[in-house]
């Protein structure tokens, strides 16, 4: 499995956050599974990412606080010898704070 944290940019707070989660919807397409992270804990979040990943390979999760970047990258780690999950790309864009600012 491979990980990777993008920073929410932008200097102007909700307009360009906005801008940036539409981009990224973009260039996922609509083949792509997208998970809304703040809708769960980070146990919570590496359970349905274990359920996603069996059937979908490229994996977008918006919203992620720094727990939840924590708990999906100790799951990576436990999880690097399953043959299963070799090919699945995730795609975790940290939560931006309102002045801007990634957390």
């Amino acid at each position: 499995m491979h990980v990777q944290v993008i920073a929410s940019g932008g200097q102007n707070g909700a307009t360009n956050r906005q801008r940036h989660l539409d981009e990224l919807r973009e260039w996922f397409g609509e083949s792509s599974k997208v998970i809304h992270a703040e809708a769960y804990a980070p146990d919570d979040l590496v359970k349905i990412l274990e359920v996603s990943a069996a059937t979908d390979f490229e994996i977008l999760v918006l919203e992620c606080s720094p727990e939840q970047i924590v708990a999906v990258l100790l799951w990576q780690t436990e999880t690097e010898e399953v043959a299963e999950l070799e090919n699945v790309l995730v795609h975790l864009v940290r939560k931006q704070k309102i002045t801007g600012e990634s957390q």
